[in-house]
């Protein structure tokens, strides 16, 4: 079994510390670790160093190689230019498949945070069984709910397939729903059906490449060539022409929501995407106990449910609520906890107006 960490992302709603040259995943954010230090330590609890790869871009491989030295360097594939989820998740299979064929392949995001390792690992364990069991499947891994979050991405479950002796069970999916309004987003938490989709996945390389080659016909042919040129002096070059042309699609799109045989596990083991600093402060606000989040220089009196980011001058603050701050070296974001979603805006009004060096 491989497990991919995919950490091409930008991660912009948490903008300004993270930018295009160090985004999200290779800061520490939630303890003293980088996120993707994080994600690789909790898989290297179930498989060696050389069974996990990195899926990235040329500017982030170096400092992904300073947080996890431990990967080898054949195990990096470096996308030249971030095209989506369906063509990096296509050329690793292919290439994990040219090295191991029919391979088991998890594929999971490099920034997201797990409170319970011992229980995902359990998951990871039931989901390369079930793998084994179901190869004509793809299998992703959804998490159960606990509130209406319009944020995140549902799944809709539909008849049970099997369990093991721990009560993990395996269901058929019904489908894929986009991030719902916040009335959709309270009927789904009050059913069983539906589960957040973590954007896990596990699936036989053989079979994912046989649906990527139905549903995208010609980027299956341009992975073709790009695999067929690695290890030649022209990789480079046919990597660098090639990649281009690979359609610009999610997995989840391009191929998940056109295919019908797909098998959810419900899992429970303390997840959080980090998608916001919303999320943020209300993950860190669980784990000490207190509403008010503080790093570096802050002094505050009366403050309430906020998050207090300084960089090296003092922030004082006076009675806020519900308010995010984050104070880098060239910009400063205050911002309504409750909007954070919308930090993602200000990046577009940035591009509107020029200023790209805040990017």
């Amino acid at each position: 079994m491989f497990a991919v960490i995919m950490a091409g992302g930008q991660g912009t709603r948490l903008w300004p510390l993270s930018r295009q040259k160090k985004p999200k995943q290779l800061h520490a954010l939630m303890s003293e670790k980088s996120l993707i230090r994080e994600t690789y330590e909790r898989l290297i609890l179930k498989l060696a160093p050389d069974k996990i790869v990195i899926s990235t871009t040329p500017e982030y491989k170096d400092e992904i190689k300073k947080q996890i030295p431990e990967i080898p360097e054949e195990n990096y594939v470096v996308e030249p230019y971030p095209m989506n989820t369906a063509g990096a998740c296509g050329l690793v299979t292919m290439m994990l498949d040219k090295r191991e064929h029919d391979s088991t392949v998890i594929f999971l995001p490099s920034d997201h945070t797990i409170k319970d390792v011992a229980k995902f690992i359990e998951v990871l364990d039931f989901a390369e069984k079930m793998a084994d069991k179901y190869p004509d499947y793809i299998q992703t891994i959804g998490i159960n709910p606990t509130k209406p979050d319009t944020g995140l991405g549902y799944i809709q479950i539909d008849t049970q397939v099997d369990k093991n002796e721990k009560d993990l069970k395996i269901f058929s999916v019904k489908k894929f729903i986009e991030k719902p309004p916040l009335e959709k987003a309270k009927e789904y938490i009050s059913s069983w059906q539906y589960l957040w989709n973590a954007g896990i996945f596990v699936w036989k390389s053989n079979h994912f490449l046989s649906l990527f080659k139905e549903y995208l016909p010609k980027s299956y042919q341009v992975l073709e060539k790009i695999v067929l040129a690695l290890g030649t002096p022209d990789e480079h070059k046919v990597m660098t022409e090639e990649y281009k042309n690979i359609e610009n699609t999610s997995v989840d799109y391009g191929i998940l929501e056109k295919n019908k045989d797909i098998l959810v596990i419900p899992g429970d083991f303390g997840w959080s995407d980090i998608g916001s600093w919303e999320k943020i402060l209300e993950e860190l606000s669980g784990n000490h106990g207190t509403t008010l989040i503080t790093k570096g220089h802050h002094i505050g009196v009366h403050d309430e449910n906020c998050l207090i980011m300084a960089d090296n001058k003092l922030i004082a603050t006076v009675g806020l609520k519900d308010i995010i701050v984050v104070d880098t070296p060239d910009a400063i974001l205050i911002c309504n906890s409750k909007k954070s979603q919308e930090v993602k805006e200000l990046l577009a009004k940035l591009k509107e107006e020029g200023k790209y060096l805040y990017l």
